[in-house]
């Protein structure tokens, strides 16, 4: 009987090993639903200014993956343009796809893609709102950034991010040529949501 239950007493012992480590590795690959809310702040330039600004983002989450949309606002060095001071901006809204992985580590690659679709703006320093000579353009922005995140707690995750903006149709704003709001990106990045992970 002894000789009998000691191979099943073994196949049943691997089985469950096999099994704790089938469960790991699908932590790591296949893990998870949740979502977040977050605040970043990011620093650039414009034609040699420099600025900087912060938006806000939302996305759920599907395994190491993200998929939300943000809302961005920078403001950059004032210009003096026609005899007046000026103060350029660029504020810009859309889409969101980003990557973490591996998720649960303390310490993960952070990446991310924003296409923003907005505005360029000069407007006077006096802000008088009847003076008709403040400059608007539309303007499509495309931003990639990569990183490190750290899970400072179950539900917060702080990142920072290199980048860059590349921005199109980028027309009639005195003193700004067409490529003149590209620029490398400086990012900070807070999370806090739902991450799958208990």
């Amino acid at each position: 009987m002894k000789k009998t239950l000691l191979p099943i007493f073994i196949l049943f012992i691997g089985a469950f090993a096999l099994q704790a480590q089938k469960q790991e590795t699908l932590r790591s690959t296949a893990r998870n639903k949740g979502g977040f809310g977050g605040l970043y702040f990011v620093f650039s330039q414009a034609n040699g200014d420099a600025g900087g600004g912060a938006g806000i983002n939302g996305a759920f989450i599907r395994n190491d993956w993200f998929f939300g949309g943000f809302l961005q606002a920078e403001s950059f060095d004032q210009r003096r343009i026609n005899n007046s001071n000026y103060n350029p901006g660029l504020f810009t809204t859309g889409p969101w796809v980003g990557y973490a992985y591996p998720s649960y580590k303390l310490v993960h690659l952070y990446t991310s893609l924003k296409i923003g679709f907005g505005g360029a703006v000069l407007t006077r320093q006096d802000n008088d709102p009847f003076d008709n000579d403040d400059f608007s353009t539309g303007v499509i922005a495309i931003m990639p950034e990569i990183g490190a995140e750290i899970n400072a707690l179950p539900w917060l995750r702080i990142a920072a991010t290199l980048g860059y903006r590349s921005v199109g149709n980028l027309t009639g704003l005195p003193g700004y040529g067409p490529r003149d709001f590209n620029s490398p990106t400086f990012g900070i990045s807070l999370r806090a949501g739902s991450f799958g992970y208990r």
